[in-house]
């Protein structure tokens, strides 16, 4: 009789706006220890403003049941200006 495992992985959701164009990615992890690693590593290389041509970045680490472990949003995208109140 063959033996089941429970497996588990670990997704690290991935998103950023480049030249106001969104790319996004998941990277699957065997641990949440990794997938943390990747979370922290992912946020510290483009958000924060260390590349100007990035304003927004959105992480997170998501388990197999679906829950969202870790997640932050960087968002520098910039807003309009209100207009100026008219006189009378």
């Amino acid at each position: 009789m063959e033996e089941t495992t429970m497996e588990d992985k670990y997704f690290l959701v991935q998103i950023q706006r480049k030249n106001e164009v969104y790319s996004k990615g998941v990277v699957v992890h065997d641990s949440l220890d990794a997938a943390r690693q990747g979370y922290h590593a992912y946020l510290g290389a483009y958000a924060y403003g260390h590349d100007a041509t990035i304003d927004y970045v959105q992480a997170a680490v998501i388990d197999m049941e679906g829950r969202v472990r870790d997640s932050c949003v960087w968002n520098a995208i910039p807003q309009p200006e209100p207009p100026e109140p008219e006189e009378e």
